[in-house]
């Protein structure tokens, strides 16, 4: 029986279609499933005997040998819609998130990553407690809904989301950001409405992308015109940015191996700031 790769994504996502490439390229079975048409398929999951079978207009799949699982899109609804959701809606979204999540049954695969791992890994204020727990240098954090700058040893510091934020309003989309905050932006009405990541500022940074695949590590320092970038390079136009593979010191690179195996993961994500003299 043919062993498949289980592809658990978004229609959206860009990164996946590189990598379905590449399993096409390389003759692997897999089965993709997009959570914005999951109702598109007929899907059969026997939980007891651990069989999933996806029938659609292009695929008709029974197996009982998913060798690995990349659990790429582990929040079903992470957005706030710009529009109502009715009743039949909430129901259908909560039970495709549960079906997902369902889909633990295959324990023998190799997940890319374990759900129940992945959701505590996403709290940012959990992976700065773990990251500070094995030796990083950590940024100074004050987590609140009040003027929680005033806890920090600066005026200078960023907000930042507690989570990934994407809000749409009719036809529109907002991402929110990294910014660059001071005091006179704030007040205890505005504040009060939702808590925020206050941060101290680094001035003099680089931005470092790190990521670990098991024990292999791979850095790219991120720069514009061959320069570090002050804000948030993720608000930069994408033709405007470099990456650039750097060799991390032994240290860091143990540590980073050390926090996603304590994280439960096979695969994770850092983004450091280098200063002249630390990782942060």
């Amino acid at each position: 029986m043919k062993n498949y790769v289980l592809i658990l994504s978004s229609m959206y996502d860009f990164s996946t279609d590189l990598v379905v490439q590449r399993l096409e390229n390389n003759g692997d079975n897999f089965i993709r499933l997009n959570k914005e048409q999951l109702s598109d398929y007929e899907i059969f999951l026997d939980p007891i005997n651990t069989i999933l079978r996806v029938k659609g207009e292009y695929v008709d799949v029974e197996t009982s040998n998913v060798k690995s699982v990349w659990f790429r899109q582990p929040v079903f609804l992470r957005n706030t819609p710009g529009r109502s959701i009715d009743i039949n809606e909430q129901l259908s979204l909560s039970q495709w998130n549960a079906f997902l999540r369902g889909l633990m049954v295959f324990d023998k695969a190799y997940w890319m990553n374990w759900p129940q791992a992945t959701y505590a890994a996403e709290s940012k204020p959990y992976q700065l407690m773990i990251a500070k727990k094995i030796g990083f240098c950590v940024p100074q954090t004050i987590i609140s809904n009040s003027l929680g700058f005033e806890k920090l040893p600066s005026t200078k510091f960023i907000i930042k989301s507690m989570d990934t934020v994407l809000l749409k309003e009719n036809d529109d989309c907002y991402f929110t950001y990294t910014s660059k905050a001071n005091p006179a932006d704030f007040t205890l009405d505005k504040t009060k409405q939702a808590p925020i990541t206050f941060q101290e500022y680094i001035e003099d940074k680089l931005d470092i992308r790190v990521t670990i695949v098991g024990s292999k590590v791979y850095a790219v320092a991120i720069k514009s015109n061959g320069n570090a970038i002050s804000d948030d390079w993720r608000t930069l136009k994408k033709e405007d940015l470099e990456y650039v593979d750097i060799e991390l010191p032994v240290r860091i690179k143990k540590l980073c191996i050390e926090y996603v195996k304590l994280l439960g993961l096979n695969y994770g994500a850092i983004d450091f700031i280098k200063t002249k003299d630390e990782y942060i």
